[in-house]
């Protein structure tokens, strides 16, 4: 129907069947499939069409370290963080779903394929083409990144895929100004919602303008898709006097998990090939090989779900001999704040070169970079699908090994209210972000597996220095903006907030969306699973109305 500032709505106008809180991967999912159908729905974004960096204070808090500050890698804006997502699309996993003897609170209390059912529609939403994740189906040079082929404890023969980056803002804008039955308010924050005296059901949502004007949305049903930090905040400031919505037995807020990673190894080919960089799809997909655990030695070696994929030196070591990569560390102070923040997690203080010996890799190396320069333009900036990021093979033809684990969901890691209010008077956040030793030990037990393996099945060396890389995986960081966990979707109140289809326990008529509601993290980035959950989610709801 249209899209309007929420100063600009009729009082008329402010009741659906349906509002949905939130305008990002989730938000919009789920109004593109309500769209054209007979239910009314109601968008509130608290952002408007253009990122306002002003509101980012807003949602400014506490957290502790390494731990970003709350307000990073978030977008407060139509499209929400899909304006600064990298595309990469990974599903979750069959082991995922089940309880798993060696991961304390594991297990959903919905199966794989409730989800997997739902996958290609995420991909479509997502730009990404089919649900195949096979190097053999995919690709037409379908060998694994590590030649041989032998019988392990890894796959060698899964790759991930990656969006155009799809901004879901820009590219489903025309679809819900099209559609009949959504109406999206921009710069309408909800900064509570209202319950009904003495009944199980959300009366209205508070929404509040930047200039301060307030007004109040009635509505059937309430969906949150605000992501796993703001919805345990609404939740908790729209019962002041309580526990909080949703939190009779003090789950909510509690299993906050991201997924940890690291840089602790080197691979080294001795002669073997070995595919590093994108390649395309058969479907012209931009993808990158990966090496994963098998599950069944997940549980034999009481191993987390754990993915290694081949990286490149840090862009501060001028001894890379990459002209590329020298200029792209010189020209850090030019990259957004967040991946300046990225690119800083990656360097070694004690490693970091001088200029001057970055600018002997500028200089020695121009036409490499002016053809860098060249590709970078034309399949990054003026190509529809983009090449998703800078990839450098290294000069002495080793490889830097990427981890990147799940981690255990534990009570103790959490997102609470804080004393300071917002502008608004909406309590601020604190980030209490906790990983088990045991987590990064199993970490430390998969790296050896991955050496031993290749050690008695190729030619390829996996150099790690044993004097520092337990320690170095114990400083291991979260991976920044994936929040995960803080209103776990759960069989029975005791053990989480929302029941198997999302809908908060206690109230009937509020649901989540997104990835506060995942009981754990598998090893993959959330947004796949987020847009696939949402068009369950879509479903239930237009089945239940």
């Amino acid at each position: 129907m249209t899209i309007i500032r929420c100063d600009e709505a009729a009082p008329q106008s402010l009741h659906a069947n349906i509002c949905i809180v939130g305008a990002g991967a989730a938000g919009i999912t789920l109004a593109c499939e309500l769209a054209h159908t007979s239910l009314s729905v109601l968008m509130l974004e608290a952002g408007g069409l253009a990122t306002d960096t002003a509101l980012a204070r807003e949602f400014s808090g506490l957290a502790n370290f390494p731990h970003p500050e709350p307000s990073l890698f978030r977008e407060f804006v139509f499209g929400g963080t899909t304006k600064l997502w990298g595309g990469r699309c990974v599903p979750f996993d069959p082991i995922d779903f089940v309880i798993r003897e060696h991961v304390p609170n594991s297990g959903w209390p919905i199966r794989y394929d409730e989800v997997s059912q739902y996958y290609q529609r995420a991909l479509k939403y997502c730009d990404a083409g089919a649900f195949d994740f096979a190097i053999a189906s995919s690709l037409d040079a379908p060998h694994s990144p590590i030649a041989d082929t032998f019988e392990s404890d890894f796959f060698f023969e899964r790759l991930e895929r990656y969006s155009f980056p799809t901004d879901f803002g820009a590219r489903y804008r025309k679809a819900i100004r099209q559609s009949k039955n959504i109406t999206v308010l921009l710069n309408a924050r909800c900064i509570a919602l209202t319950r009904d005296a003495g009944e199980d059901r959300i009366e209205a949502a508070d929404v509040a303008h930047p200039n301060g004007m307030r007004r109040r949305i009635a509505a059937d049903t309430f969906v949150l898709a605000i992501g796993g930090i703001e919805t345990p905040r609404l939740l908790f400031a729209s019962d002041p006097r309580g526990p909080g919505f949703g939190n009779q037995t003090d789950r909510l807020g509690r299993f906050y998990t991201c997924h940890f990673e690291n840089i602790c190894a080197k691979l080294v080919p001795n002669g073997t090939p070995i595919k590093f960089g994108f390649e395309k799809t058969r479907d012209g997909v931009y993808c990158r090989r990966k090496i994963q655990i098998l599950p069944a030695a997940q549980r034999a070696h009481r191993l987390l779900n754990t993915t290694f994929r081949l990286h490149f030196t840090n862009y501060s070591d001028a001894s890379h001999g990459s002209s590329i990569m020298s200029a792209i560390f010189l020209a850090k102070a030019l990259l957004r704040k967040e991946y300046r923040q990225i690119m800083d997690g990656q360097t070694d203080p004690v490693s970091r070169s001088h200029t001057w010996e970055h600018l002997l890799n500028i200089l020695a190396g121009l036409p490499q970079l002016a053809k860098f320069g060249f590709d970078w333009t034309l399949f990054r900036y003026l190509a529809r699908r983009k090449l998703p990021y800078t990839l450098v093979p290294n000069a002495d033809g080793s490889f830097p090994l990427e981890l990147n684990s799940e981690q255990t969901p534990i009570e103790s890691s959490r997102i609470r209210p804080t004393r300071e209010v917002d502008s608004f008077g909406v309590r601020r956040v604190a980030v209490d972000w906790r990983v088990r030793s045991e987590d990064l030990e199993a970490a430390y037990r998969a790296l050896r597996l991955l050496k031993s393996d290749l050690a008695k099945h190729t030619t390829i060396s996996l150099e790690v220095n044993e004097d520092v890389v337990l320690s170095q995986i114990r400083r291991s960081p979260p991976i920044k903006g994936h929040h995960i966990g803080t209103a776990r979707m759960a069989a029975r109140p005791s053990e989480g907030v929302v029941d198997r289809n999302c809908k908060v326990f206690g109230l009937r008529n509020l649901f989540i969306a997104g990835s506060a509601v995942f009981p754990t993290s598998s090893h993959a980035n959330p947004t796949l699973t987020i847009v696939a959950l949402a068009a369950r989610l879509a479903d239930h709801l237009k089945e239940a109305f």
